[in-house]
């Protein structure tokens, strides 16, 4: 009878691994955040939960936090951005027009962006020519520090295909002061 149970409990064991192993790999995976790239909303060493399934059933949305794959010939890694425009939308940085300094100013479909959750004033308006239509199937995504960002902006980065942005970021684990869900900045 001994025999029955622990053979019973071993395939109660391996059901629960593989269950776990199968929502791990296709739901839900973390990712530490690396550099500066996303502060002043998240830091390098942040600790999030990734929603793999969220773009395999719908699209990123305008102010998303998303996970992308970046293979640029001599970088393969996965980075965290914001998304920026969808397909169809028309990106523009212009140049403040009241500025003393290089002051450049993101436009989405001809409208000024009002961007409270960015670092600071946009110094670098990247290596794309402006203004860019965003291809079908892609996403222009953007580092919340614009002027210590990788992102869309560059020529070697360009949009992301849709095949590229891997999962939405959902719940921050880490820092536990930060803990906490991640809402698109359109619902804030």
């Amino acid at each position: 009878m001994t025999e029955k149970k622990g053979i019973h409990w071993t395939i109660q064991l391996m059901l629960i691994i593989l269950f776990v192993f199968l929502l791990r790999t296709f739901v839900f995976g973390t990712i530490a955040v690396k550099g500066s790239s996303m502060e002043p909303n998240f830091h390098h060493g942040d600790f999030v939960l990734v929603n793999k399934l969220a773009y395999h059933i719908g699209n990123p949305k305008k102010g998303d936090v998303a996970i992308c794959w970046l293979d640029s010939g001599n970088r393969k890694e996965n980075i965290i951005k914001r998304v920026i425009a969808v397909p169809g939308d028309e990106v523009d940085m212009r140049l403040k027009e009241d500025g003393w300094d290089w002051e450049y100013v993101l436009y989405v479909n001809g409208e000024e962006q009002k961007e409270n959750y960015i670092l600071e004033a946009v110094q670098q308006p990247g290596t794309i020519e402006y203004p860019f239509v965003v291809e079908k199937d892609c996403y222009f995504v953007m580092g919340d520090n614009r002027n210590a960002s990788t992102d869309s902006r560059e020529v070697t980065v360009g949009a992301i295909s849709k095949e590229n942005v891997k999962g939405k970021v959902i719940f921050r684990f880490y820092p536990f002061e930060s803990m906490g869900v991640v809402k698109n900045v359109e619902e804030r």
